[in-house]
């Protein structure tokens, strides 16, 4: 299920992510994680911030990280 829209996907059309030490690391192996969907990643910086903060603090490069990551 994906943090920012709610929608229900498969577990292979999602993207995972982990928050450690306030910073959003892709793919963890064994950390609490949490998804997004295709549609969610593609959003602006402002609409994922608030879904997300629960996750990380510092989300300042919080868009680059999602993309880059």
């Amino acid at each position: 299920m994906c943090v920012v829209c709610k929608g229900r996907f498969f577990q292979n059309e999602l993207f995972k992510f982990a928050s450690i030490d306030d910073e959003i690391i892709p793919n963890p192996k064994n950390t609490r994680s949490f998804y997004l969907c295709k549609n969610c990643m593609q959003k602006d910086r402002k609409e994922l911030k608030k879904p997300l903060s629960r996750f990380s603090k510092n989300s300042v490069n919080l868009k680059e990280i999602l993309i880059d990551g």
